[in-house]
């Protein structure tokens, strides 16, 4: 039987040709040994997502789950969506197990992509209790029992009359976060941020994007000077890679094919920068580009990024 060992992620990473810093397999496998549910940070781009469902398709290879839950957090989520709910049906009211129940029950583990958008201790409500090794009991029934539900971690006693799920010893959450939503972390308690391991996923360096970008697109490595204004990870110079091959067969000039690029994959990274820097970002770009391209940057910083460019 296959087994869950840096080994084995470590070869499903190299498959999937993700470039991830030192350690941070070992970092994960060690983790989820120890017991610890993981939250994945990093800037967007960088991989975290599919790290996180290639960790749990080799859980499942090695049989220490039946699968993945994927999901996406989102503002609205509450209890109802993630531990469950009263639902109408034509026979009454019955539960209708959300998110973390659904997978608990099934033997998956869950993936929650972009786990900052959601509010942390409003969506998890008793999944708290339950992540600290205590039981908790629930205000529902599920149909055609008299019991109230118990969500019972392993090893644990389920509380008299109580109609347990149980969880497998080897569930585990394995969540997503971007840096550039680190302030979000100020907003988990530190009840929910002790029950998880925090991974960072940083960027490759400079000499790795140019391997990637080796071969049609790579006149994108031109804008690899971007990385110094804000951290991009791989994925949004990958995909401006494809374009730019694409793009680059109807002939266009290659200050043409830049501004495309920057303006369609690059621009929408900046929102939010001052004006000085919006300054220096116009100059680094603008050297690869000639006069007309040079105009229209000019022209969509100010209206992108709102501000006035002073030359």
């Amino acid at each position: 039987m296959p087994s869950f060992t840096s080994a084995s992620l470590g070869k499903a990473v190299d498959s999937a040709g993700l470039i991830l810093p030192a350690h941070v397999v070992d970092q994960m496998v060690a983790a989820i040994d120890s017991g610890k549910h993981v939250i994945l940070t990093g800037p967007p781009g960088t991989g975290k997502t599919t790290l996180a469902y290639l960790a749990a398709e080799s859980a499942r290879r090695s049989m220490l789950c039946t699968g993945f839950l994927p999901t996406t957090a989102t503002t609205e989520w509450t209890t109802f969506e993630t531990i469950g709910g009263l639902q109408p049906t034509a026979e009454g009211l019955i539960f209708r197990p959300g998110l973390f129940v659904d997978a608990i029950e099934s033997g998956r583990w869950l993936v929650i992509d972009e786990l900052n958008r959601s509010n942390f201790d409003r969506a998890f409500g008793q999944l708290f209790t339950v992540l600290s090794g205590s039981p908790v009991v629930l205000p529902f029934r599920r149909k055609g029992q008299v019991k109230p539900v118990a969500l019972v971690p392993a090893g644990v006693d389920a509380p008299p009359e109580t109609d347990a799920i149980r969880v497998p010893a080897g569930w585990r959450i394995i969540a997503t976060m971007n840096v550039f939503d680190k302030n979000l972390l100020f907003e988990m308690s530190y009840a929910l941020m002790r029950r998880f391991a925090f991974i960072e996923v940083g960027s490759p360096s400079n000499d790795a994007f140019k391997k990637l970008l080796s071969g049609r697109g790579e006149i994108v490595q031109r804008l690899l000077p971007l990385r110094e204004f804000t951290d991009l990870g791989p994925a949004v110079y990958l995909d401006a890679a494809k374009y730019a091959a694409r793009r680059s067969a109807d002939g266009i000039t290659d200050s043409r094919l830049l501004y495309e690029v920057f303006y369609a994959y690059f621009l929408p990274q900046f929102e939010g920068m001052e004006e000085r820097r919006a300054m220096t970002l116009y100059r680094t770009v603008s050297a690869e580009m000639d006069g007309p391209e040079r105009h229209e940057l000019q022209r969509t910083i100010g209206d992108v990024l709102g501000i006035e460019l002073s030359l």
